[in-house]
Order: C-alpha cells, then sequence, then structure tokens
C-alpha cells in the first residue's frame, strides 16, 4: 500500500476510533471501568477538556476514564511522539487536504512571516492559565467538535447551530489557517492545545533512546528542500545545506519520509540513528 492510501487509511480510523457514531475509543475506555457498552459521542472523552485542567488540579477530580484517557494521550506522546495528530486526527487532516485544492501563490507561509513555536507554546500557556480566572476555551473554537458537526451534517442530515465562536472557529480552521495556509495546517500551529503539549513532552522525550523519533541521515541528506517544501506543519527547514526538524510543531505525519529522494529521512528510534 502507498504512502499516501495509508494516510488515508490511518485517518478513517482515527475517524472510527473518535467520532460517533462508532467513537470506539471512548466505548473502550469506558467498557475497561464500567463494564457497559455505551453508546457515546466525541464529547464523551475529550482531550481538549483534560488538557484545560493539567494545571488546576481538576483533572484529578475527574471520572478514571476520563483521567485514562489523557494517560493514554500521553504514554503513546511519550513512546511514540505526536502521531494522533500527524497520523490519525481527522481535524487536522481535513483541512490539509483541502489546502490542496488552492494555488501554492494564493496561501501564506506563516514561517516567513513569525516564529511559530512561541504562538504555539503561547497559546498552550493561556490554555492552561485560564481556569485560574474561571474561564474556560476547550469547547469554544474546538476544530475537533466541528468536524464532528459538519460530518453529522452531511451523513446524518443534523441541523447545525452555530455559536459566535463556533462562526470564527470555522473561518480561522477551513479558512485563513486551512486552505490559505501553506500545508493546510495553521490551526494545528497556532491554536490546538493538544498538539501543543503533545509536541512539549515529544520535545523532551525524543532526547531518550528508546522513543521513536524522527530521524535525519545529514550524510545522505543534499539539502534539496523536497522535505521542507511538503511539510504541512513548516517544521522542516534547511540550515547550512542540510534538513533540520523542529521537534516542538513536526507532528510525525511522515510526509516529509516519502518526499525524501535520497531516503535521509526515517521514523526510528536514537538507538537505530548510527
Amino acid at each position: 500500500m502507498g504512502f499516501k492510501y495509508q494516510r488515508l487509511l490511518g485517518y478513517f480510523l482515527g475517524f472510527i476510533l473518535f467520532y460517533a457514531p462508532f467513537a470506539l475509543f471512548q466505548k473502550i475506555i469506558f467498557f475497561a471501568f464500567t463494564g457497559k457498552w455505551q453508546q457515546l459521542t466525541i464529547h464523551s472523552l475529550c482531550f481538549r477538556i483534560q488538557t484545560e485542567h493539567l494545571l488546576d488540579g481538576k483533572l484529578l477530580l475527574m471520572s478514571l476514564p476520563f483521567i485514562a484517557c489523557i494517560v493514554i494521550l500521553l504514554i503513546v506522546t511519550l513512546f511514540f511522539g505526536p502521531v494522533f495528530c500527524g497520523r490519525l486526527c481527522p481535524a487536522g487532516a481535513f483541512t490539509e487536504y483541502l489546502s490542496k485544492v488552492i494555488p501554492s501563490r494564493l496561501q501564506i507561509s506563516w514561517r516567513t512571516y513569525t516564529e511559530i513555536v512561541p504562538f504555539r507554546y503561547g497559546m498552550l500557556a493561556g490554555f492552561v492559565i485560564l481556569p485560574f480566572f474561571d474561564s474556560l476555551l476547550a469547547c469554544a473554537y474546538c476544530n475537533f467538535f466541528l468536524f464532528d458537526l459538519f460530518v453529522n451534517y452531511f451523513v446524518f442530515g443534523y441541523f447545525i447551530s452555530l455559536s459566535s465562536s463556533m462562526i470564527l472557529t470555522l473561518f480561522l480552521w477551513a479558512g485563513l489557517f486551512g486552505i490559505f495556509t501553506k500545508g493546510g495546517r495553521g490551526f494545528c500551529n497556532f491554536l490546538c492545545p493538544v498538539g501543543a503539549v503533545q509536541n512539549l513532552l515529544y520535545s523532551f522525550s525524543s532526547r531518550l533512546p528508546f522513543v521513536y523519533r524522527l530521524i535525519i541521515d545529514r550524510q545522505k541528506c543534499i539539502g534539496c528542500k523536497s522535505c521542507s517544501l511538503a511539510c504541512p506543519m513548516e517544521a522542516m527547514v534547511i540550515e547550512e545545506r542540510k534538513a533540520v526538524n523542529c521537534v516542538h510543531n513536526c507532528i510525525l505525519c511522515g510526509v516529509c519520509i516519502s518526499k525524501c529522494p535520497e531516503k535521509a529521512i526515517r521514523y526510528g528510534r536514537k538507538d537505530d540513528e548510527e
């Protein structure tokens, strides 16, 4: 199976795992703790809500399924990196593929105008600090939920009622940071707290020998920019004629691996780097 179809299969699997009417991930977690196979929605276990309460202590007051949900995400990230974003998240994939219909000359390369990583972590900091001031953002600008709304509308004919925050989210997610952004993943880069917390963990864990990460063979790399031009997160850059990967916003989607003509990039453990 070609790389393109492997990615599509991964996002389809993500849809089955997290979105109704399947929501297999949520159902399995609830079944493990309650012994009941329930009909669940995307709200039943939401990574954003747990992320929002990482610092204020309310996470520990949640039910065990909710705590288990974020623990599983962090454990997977610890060993395999932010593969949830790069291999499973349908909401991020949707705008990435949608952006391909717009000519590149009409799209913004945000890396050209600003440093992406400070904005990424700045947004995460605000997201987890706001609960201390009785303010919450988890459901206010959720592209994950917005994607669920549109899927349910087109598949099941459900009526969509959008709040002003959801309309703004639609404009940012699918518009400015979607089709008009190079790679279509601007929302993932700037506004997704779940992705940011995964990359924060990955930035530390990727130094460990047993963690899977992106490995660049500098001997093979010819600095052709194929990986940099193809990266949907603009995480690949060319420095001193060699490719360099930014672990702070790389989502391990594997696009750079497939585009490298010299096979100088791979996904593996640090132990295997030599």
